[in-house]
């Protein structure tokens, strides 16, 4: 079996999110546990997510916007004779903070060109008011980030 590293370099936690193809947002409603996989765009200690208005993550997020999230990259099942030496090779990234409405046009235009550069897509982007006005777009700004790596 492989050990696990926490990483300790913040530009290399950084990697991990320039380079992750998602997240998973996990919430809490004080009852029930609630996770969900999404895209999004990370740009200086802020994670961008972009919604409809309405559904369970943004009714949780109302009640209590603090969250966790995880990425990784690099993940790969690692296989042996003996199931019992079945390893998980990945990089991942845990963190926590707060989640904001995000209300303001310029915010959430500078929300969705963090999303779009982190697909890939250059700049300069002209996006359409009454598009940006029907999103909901979230920051969430970050109070904590963990690294850890697997086989490697």
């Amino acid at each position: 079996m492989g050990s696990q590293k926490f990483i300790q370099n913040p530009q290399q936690i950084e990697a991990i999110l320039s380079t992750a193809r998602f997240l998973r947002l996990a919430l809490s409603d004080t009852e029930t546990p609630y996770i969900v996989p999404m895209s999004f765009g990370y740009k200086e200690n802020a994670i961008y997510l972009h919604s409809s208005q309405k559904g369970r993550k943004i009714e949780i997020l109302k009640k209590n916007p603090r969250v966790c999230f995880e990425a990784a990259v690099e993940t790969e099942l690692i296989t042996a004779d003996d199931p019992c030496n079945y390893n998980v090779r990945y990089r991942s990234v845990i963190g926590h903070g707060q989640a904001k409405f995000l209300e303001d046009y310029n915010e959430k235009v500078e929300g969705l060109t963090v999303l779009s550069e982190h697909y890939g897509k250059k700049g300069p982007f002209e996006f359409k008011e009454w598009k940006v006005n029907r999103l909901c777009l979230i920051r969430i700004d970050i109070e904590k980030m963990t690294g850890k790596e697997s086989g490697f």
